[in-house]
């Protein structure tokens, strides 16, 4: 959880969305995960909130657009 507070996930974000270097030809890595991708994830998490147990704590915010507010308990 502490990793959180280093900003580890918005720089690994960036890493998989392909957006973490200036240099676009230093992006060009095997972990950058395709936009259609990220899509489908932000729709299974909006669709997964109403199946979420309580139990659990809140659910997670859809990740494309809130990836930069993102917290530990996330």
């Amino acid at each position: 959880m502490h990793l959180f507070f280093e900003n580890v996930a918005p720089k690994m974000f960036k890493l998989w969305t392909g957006r973490f270097f200036k240099d676009d030809n230093l992006n060009n890595t095997p972990f950058i995960i395709p936009n259609s991708l990220w899509e489908k994830i932000s729709e299974q998490m909006q669709n997964n909130k109403k199946k979420m147990p309580l139990e659990f704590g809140r659910p997670p915010r859809n990740i494309l657009k809130h990836n930069a507010g993102y917290k530990a308990e996330e």
